[in-house]
């Protein structure tokens, strides 16, 4: 078996080496090949969505748009239990949504001075729903309920074809439900270029979301200069759990197995302070991967393999333990502890994309159930940005009123700072209202 389990810091350099990859998303080579498929979709439309999808997926397309019946046919389609349960999730992801929303507002801060902000949606919002490795209902349920608690007009959601032409049909419901309006299929990165541009059949959006692979971040950050709002760091899904002894060995097994299904890419990673509990855990873990069949062990023997980024780390107690997790800065951040252990991890952890705590909240509630997001960043980026919400899909423009009273007292400034920074203009148009007073 695979060497996971590594003490700090005497394992340092063996851990950095395990964990390199997690340093980066994409690298020059994919970024520049993403911005020539940027400039291929400029260039030829819909007809270079065909030819990337059919080069890079395999897949043939006759159309990009998903009708209004096939749209029908996958609502129809849909189990009874899981409709229930897509229902039951967006209710949850809604009400959560609805709460995150900033409002407008207005408040005269100083007298004659009114400050405020006004929130906005964005006017068109674009979805990707990544389904290479299986299909993301969850995803599709998140990030349509964001958007639409945020009261975006409009949303259409892209999606990789399946080898017929056609779309996941339980996602298409699933985003439908929510309250998606249209449906595009095409290669991923000839999609998001699509919504940043626009083509004959894909309307280019104001904000662009959605998880992926390095190309997919890619095609996000490149989205952004043609000025469309997106989420940065969106990668492959990686999870940290902090435990003690006070934690279940057997669900914490399970629980390194949770994320780390995902895919070979995965990150999944348990510290603890317990040589004991490490081991255990160690050995537990084993047992439950030979529990799983199909293309799932596989991604688990990957993931906990000699290439892959699941480990076991114990650290010298909790301080320790802490400085690794801002350091690593996960997507996803379970803690398992004792109460004054749990206190002191919340104080000391600053960079996680999602905090689960105590260990009735699995990474799989949250993914599904809870209603808190579950698109957020990995690769270092939850040291900068946060999850994916209805706050990403609105705007805020800042208000500002003043009296003439209110004007009046702010002039020296106008007059001075004009005056330094040359711009002559600046002092007119305030000294020309003030005269009015005089």
């Amino acid at each position: 078996m695979e060497k996971i389990m590594y003490s700090i810091p005497q394992d340092n350099e063996l851990l950095t080496r395990r964990l390199a990859p997690h340093k980066t998303l994409f690298s020059r080579e994919v970024l520049t090949g993403v911005l020539q498929i940027f400039d291929e979709v400029a260039a030829q439309g819909d007809e270079a969505v065909r030819s990337l999808t059919l080069k890079f997926d395999d897949t043939v397309l006759e159309q990009l748009v998903l009708t209004q019946d096939y749209v029908n046919e996958c609502i129809a389609s849909l189990a009874p239990s899981l409709r229930a349960a897509v229902e039951h999730a967006l209710r949850n992801v809604r009400e959560v949504n609805l709460a995150l929303l900033p409002q407008s507002w207005e408040q005269e801060i100083r007298p004659g001075t009114i400050v405020g902000e006004k929130v906005t949606p964005l006017d068109r919002v674009g979805i990707w729903i990544p389904a290479r490795k299986g299909p993301l209902v969850s995803t599709s349920i998140m990030l349509v309920a964001a958007a639409k608690a945020a009261g975006v007009p409009e949303i259409v959601v892209g999606m990789p074809p399946l080898k017929d032409g056609s779309a996941d049909p339980g996602t298409v419901a699933a985003a439908k439900l929510v309250g998606a309006d249209r449906f595009v299929i095409g290669n991923g990165v000839a999609v998001i270029a699509a919504f940043a541009q626009g083509t004959e059949s894909i309307p280019e959006m104001d904000g662009i979301f959605g998880p992926g692979p390095g190309g997919i971040a890619a095609a996000m950050s490149i989205g952004m200069t043609y000025g469309k709002k997106s989420a940065l760091g969106i990668g492959p899904t990686e999870s940290v759990i902090v435990a003690d002894e006070t934690a279940d060995p057997l669900q914490t097994a399970h629980d390194l197995i949770n994320e780390a299904e995902h895919g070979p890419d995965s990150t999944s990673i348990l510290m603890t302070t317990s040589v004991d509990f490490a081991a255990q855990v160690e050995r537990l873990l084993w047992k439950c991967i030979e529990e799983v069949v199909g293309i799932r062990k596989t991604y688990l023997d990957q993931v906990f393999g000699p290439e892959g980024k699941g480990a076991i780390i114990v650290a010298s107690d909790i301080e320790q333990a802490c400085e690794f997790i801002n350091g690593f800065a996960p997507e996803h951040l379970m803690i398992v502890c004792e109460e004054e252990q749990e206190k002191r991890v919340m104080e000391l952890v600053r960079h996680a994309g999602e905090i689960l705590i105590g260990g009735s909240t699995p990474f799989s509630a949250a993914n599904y159930g809870i209603g808190i997001t579950a698109v957020l960043p990995t690769n270092h980026f939850a040291k900068a940005f946060s999850g994916v919400t209805s706050r990403d899909m609105v705007k805020v423009s800042t208000i500002g009123r003043l009296s003439q009273e209110a004007l009046q007292s702010l002039y020296p400034i106008i007059q001075e700072m004009g005056a330094y920074e040359q711009l002559p203009c600046h002092v007119r148009a305030a000294e020309v209202r003030v005269a009015e007073c005089e």
